[in-house]
């Protein structure tokens, strides 16, 4: 399994404190994404390239 940048973690952390966004919704997210080595690397990249949310 590949690892998720500290930036893509504090993402899907945010993500799950939405209203109506579940756990299941969020194991689901994150073993797709974490599957596949890259599209690990293609979120962290994308995650590396963003300004920090305010």
């Amino acid at each position: 399994m590949s690892v998720l940048s500290p930036k893509a973690e504090s993402l899907l952390t945010t993500l799950a404190s939405q209203p109506g966004v579940t756990q299941q919704h969020m194991a689901g997210l994150r073993d797709a994404i974490t599957r596949s080595p890259a599209l690990v690397e293609l979120f962290n990249d994308t995650m590396a390239c963003t300004a920090p949310a305010m």
